[in-house]
């Protein structure tokens, strides 16, 4: 468990999302996600650009342009994801590639498989977003108030 973190979570280099305002980002994040592992390959280009709009990509937006122009995919979506974070990525022998991140200062990696090896780093990247949020967020408490007895 993380602490001191004002229940926040670094995005990307210039994003954060809070526990009082995540409901549409989530939902967004969702999205993209599900839309990474459903895309076929003709749909990468699309979902990185997404992605870097998403996540904030800044001032790395027009060099990640080039290389989604170019067809350098994976280049994009490394450059999505950043520096800080760890990734391993993996294809197998009928072309659908799985990729795990790690976020910095996280415990837990995320895992994704999608058709293309950009899109399921990108999908994996967007899963740890979403469990780094998710596991910061205030716990409900889940014991019930002294006056409620079972009998």
């Amino acid at each position: 468990m993380r602490s001191g973190r004002d229940m926040q979570i670094k995005v990307m280099r210039d994003m954060t999302i809070s526990a009082g305002s995540t409901g549409r980002l989530r939902a967004r994040l969702r999205d993209l996600l599900h839309d990474c592992v459903a895309s076929a390959a003709a749909e990468q280009a699309d979902r990185l650009a997404e992605a870097c709009e998403l996540l904030a990509c800044g001032h790395d937006a027009a060099r990640i342009d080039v290389m989604l122009r170019a067809g350098a995919y994976e280049s994009a979506a490394l450059a999505v994801i950043g520096e800080g974070a760890g990734y391993m990525l993996s294809r197998g022998p009928s072309g659908s590639a799985l990729a795990s991140v790690i976020l910095p200062g996280s415990e837990d990696e995320a895992t994704a498989e999608a058709s293309t090896p950009a899109l399921a780093l990108i999908a994996a990247h967007v899963a740890a977003i979403l469990d780094d949020a998710e596991t910061s967020a205030p716990r409900q408490q889940l014991a019930a108030p002294a006056s409620v007895r079972l009998h």
